[in-house]
């Protein structure tokens, strides 16, 4: 009987792949050969789903996203609004291995979008989303009473978007501050019930 190949788990397979090259060696060092090797599977094998290295990192890049997002997302049926948003808004610190891993494998291949457009334009997207994201916290909590009305939205999701990348920075820079940063998040929230400064 013929061996039915899991297409999805080769992918990420390949992706995680990608990453281990990125963070060991740097983006100079992925190709189909590297990666194929990484991966553990035979070159053409790997053309057949990544014909260039482009769509390798492209794919590497989006891996990244898609896990962070599927995470934010777990959060949604919490209850609690403040519980709620305090879960989803972590998820974009680098508070343990695997989201230091993605924030520095989105950090190197953003480094590439001159040479690749795609990376670019993925790079974009993530910041979009992410400030949707924070525009959508901050809409909840407003209307669970705990932003003051007369706080302006727009300049207050600025604000939480350049705070939590700040933040990100920060802790992915030395794990000692992850704490420090949670605390700071915590403290931006609780100031938001407050008239603005």
């Amino acid at each position: 009987m013929p061996r039915t190949i899991d297409h999805d788990a080769r992918r990420q397979q390949i992706g995680e792949a990608v990453w281990r090259l990125v963070l060991r060696e740097g983006v100079g060092a992925v190709s189909l050969r590297t990666v194929a090797a990484e991966a553990d599977l035979v070159l053409g094998s790997l053309r057949h789903s990544f014909p260039t290295k482009a769509e390798l990192l492209a794919f590497a890049m989006r891996l990244a996203h898609e896990r962070a997002a599927a995470r934010v997302a777990r959060h949604a049926g919490v209850q609690d609004p403040r519980r709620r948003v305090v879960a989803a808004l972590r998820e974009l610190l680098p508070l343990d291995d695997e989201r230091t891993v993605e924030m520095r494998v989105h950090l190197a291949l953003m480094a590439e979008g001159p040479r690749h457009e795609e990376l670019t334009a993925l790079a974009d997207a993530a910041h979009d989303a992410i400030r949707g994201l924070c525009l959508r916290c901050l809409t909840e909590l407003r209307d669970a009473g705990l932003v003051a009305p007369d706080r302006h939205l727009g300049r207050e999701t600025t604000a939480l978007h350049a705070l939590v990348d700040g933040l990100a920075l920060h802790a992915m820079r030395d794990p000692r501050r992850r704490r420090a940063a949670v605390h700071a998040l915590d403290e931006h929230l609780d100031a938001l019930a407050g008239a603005p400064v």
